[in-house]
């Protein structure tokens, strides 16, 4: 198992092969504009623009993870990954490896024990779309 860089581009194509049942997750430009669209959460904004894509290999690609950091803040989310237990090893990663003291992230109600797992606690809850988000934190010390 290899985690490692990799471009936008590389990220984008992989998961333009994946069957995702989650309509918010089939395309990354869409899903990005929730972080200007949670009025209840205006400083996420600042991690719209930039970012960068984790890969997770096997032998091939079989994940990707999105994050982006700003100062001692981090945002990570459009996580897709085609085997149970990588979503965990990516975000595991993040959190030995990146160099943060916030790291948020929302998600819906279905993944708040998978980011609970990861060391997210919920913070607040706002509406897109009528969809209920969740917005989690986890810090380090």
């Amino acid at each position: 198992m290899i985690i490692k860089e990799i471009t936008h581009e590389q990220a984008l194509e992989w998961v333009s092969k994946q069957d995702v049942e989650d309509t918010w997750h089939k395309d990354f430009n869409e899903w990005k504009k929730h972080l200007l669209a949670l009025k209840n959460w205006p400083w996420l904004k600042k991690f719209y623009k930039g970012g960068k894509w984790l890969g997770h290999f096997d032998e091939e690609l079989n994940g990707v993870y999105w994050y982006n950091l700003r100062g001692d803040e981090m945002y990570d989310g459009f996580l897709i990954s085609s085997k149970v237990g990588i979503g965990i090893r990516l975000g595991r990663w993040l959190e030995e490896n990146i160099k943060y003291k916030t790291n948020w992230s929302c998600c819906s109600k279905r993944y708040v024990k998978f980011n609970e797992r990861l060391g997210f606690e919920i913070k607040s809850i706002d509406n897109i779309e009528e969809q209920e988000v969740f917005l989690l934190c986890r810090k380090k010390y």
